[in-house]
């Protein structure tokens, strides 16, 4: 199964750390890796604005407040979640290779350290201009082994944790029967939704 790398970019304000994300989003979406990107900050400070409908809707007292329009979708909840629960809510817009997390203070996870200031717990290292070396890296924690297929399954919501043997067997079967239709030639990526 694909479970989700989490890393951390983290520095001093205007060090850069954006400019980094964005790079490394760019690249490796490019070739073929899901991301989801956290921005994380320590300051009291919202998305919405004031007196908009939505800014409205939530001072009203709607406790989750979706926006919606023909290009993108926010959700604005009316609480601050904790990390675990982010990622777990996370997993379930889709499967992604990556989860890059700017500002990252969380112990556990692996970071990058952007410029210079206090080095935190977990620190992997420190971006100075070394774009390569820190994608190559984060291509080398990430990638899971070469012999197992990249597939996520989700049922009712929830992500089956597989072993290298059945995620093979499921990938293969899915394969063999695509390659059978007339129209499916060079398969590099699936996405089935089956709803009963």
């Amino acid at each position: 199964m694909s479970t989700s790398k989490v890393f951390g970019v983290y520095g001093e304000s205007d060090s850069g750390k954006t400019t980094l994300i964005v790079q490394l989003v760019t690249r490796l979406s490019k070739e073929g890796y899901q991301l989801a990107t956290v921005k994380q900050t320590n300051k009291e400070i919202s998305m919405d604005t004031k007196n908009k409908d939505t800014w409205r809707h939530h001072k009203a007292g709607a406790r989750l407040v979706v926006f919606s329009s023909r290009s993108e979708t926010n959700f604005l909840l009316d609480n601050s979640l904790s990390f675990s629960e982010m990622l777990r809510r996370i997993s379930g817009f889709g499967c992604f290779d990556f989860i890059l997390v700017e500002g990252a203070d969380e112990p556990d996870i692996p970071k990058i350290q952007v410029g210079s200031g206090k080095k935190r717990s977990n620190t992997i290292a420190i971006y100075h201009d070394n774009f390569q070396e820190i994608l190559a890296l984060l291509k080398k924690e990430g990638t899971p082994q070469p012999s197992a297929p990249d597939i996520c399954i989700r049922v009712n919501g929830k992500i089956i944790p597989l072993t290298q043997f059945p995620a093979q067997i499921i990938s293969n079967t899915i394969v063999g029967m695509l390659t059978s239709l007339k129209t499916v030639q060079d398969i590099h990526m699936v996405s089935i939704e089956l709803k009963r």
